[in-house]
């Protein structure tokens, strides 16, 4: 098995929601505040975007391209991530260290995609982590070097996706050298750690 520590930052503010409707919050955090489900389904996006929209990884890798079960179609992103509502869980788990994070509230107002005006009385609060606080995870992989390679491509592909309601996130993997030593480091796996070794945007 490898362990990969990931220290993920929040560049805007940050909200998964999932909480209790119960509350005078309309989007109140989940209270998870971070799900560990949520940073692998936006791993899975975000690699799967970049297979498919971006054209990126010069078809060495597939993506169906599709949550929903009934449309999966074998590819080598499903077998990474694994299969929704299924008991394969793919090729890794995720374990999100647990922290006390500060929270704010902000009221927002929606936008009719139509208009672009704001919709009449469509006020919103919603909860929020405020930007540049950082939280750790790590991952457990247990496949075979190639998906191990679409693993990295897709903790990268992060930093260009979002998390949770349209959050920008920046990630660094904290040991990269230990990564290294613990597999066939080849000339790719090494670029790949070298540039997830620090932060992108700062």
């Amino acid at each position: 098995m490898i362990t990969i520590k990931v220290t993920l930052k929040n560049l805007s503010s940050l909200t998964v929601a999932g909480g209790s409707t119960i509350s005078s919050i309309d989007i109140p955090l989940n209270p998870l505040v971070l799900p560990p489900s949520s940073i692998k389904g936006a791993m899975r996006t975000a690699v799967s975007h970049a297979i498919n929209v971006l054209g990126l990884l010069d078809g060495e890798y597939t993506s169906c391209g599709e949550i929903k079960p009934e449309k999966l179609k074998p590819c080598d992103v499903c077998s990474l991530f694994g299969y929704p509502n299924s008991k394969d869980s793919g090729c890794f788990t995720i374990e999100v260290d647990r922290k006390e994070v500060k929270r704010a509230y902000i009221t927002r107002v929606s936008i009719d995609d139509k208009t672009q005006t704001a919709s009449e009385g469509s006020l919103f609060t919603q909860e929020v982590i405020p930007t540049n606080n950082e939280f750790s995870f790590t991952i457990y992989y247990r496949c075979d070097l190639r998906l191990f390679k679409l693993l990295l491509y897709s903790i990268l592909a992060l930093r260009y996706w979002k998390l949770g309601r349209n959050s920008m996130i920046d990630v660094k993997v904290e040991n990269t050298d230990e990564v290294c030593k613990s597999i066939s480091c080849d000339e790719e796996v090494k670029s790949i750690l070298s540039q997830l070794s620090d932060y992108m945007w700062g």
